[in-house]
């Protein structure tokens, strides 16, 4: 795909594609338990088990684990990228 674009932009946007990439995955556990803590209002410890669950589902898990993933990111950016603002108010 990226063969289409010039030469001297392949490099770049292949390396940016890359490394978002790689943050969105090292992100994708806490955003997701983010999403579960603020829809059922659960603790941070019985999201992560949640997660840990849904993931091993093994076709809808892993859909599942990138929509929570892509739901968390966005509360997270709309709470100005800070993740006790994003989850709102919980009971612990």
């Amino acid at each position: 795909m990226l063969d289409r674009l010039p030469q001297p932009l392949q490099k770049p946007i292949g390396l940016t594609l890359g490394w978002s990439f790689f943050v969105f995955s090292l992100l994708a556990v806490p955003l997701s338990v983010v999403t579960l803590m603020r829809w059922f209002q659960l603790s941070w410890w019985m999201a992560l088990i949640g997660v840990f669950v849904a993931s091993l589902i093994p076709y809808a898990g892993r859909f599942a684990y990138f929509g929570l993933a892509v739901i968390g990111a966005y509360y997270w950016i709309e709470a100005g990228f800070s993740f006790p603002e994003a989850v709102g108010r919980f009971i612990d």
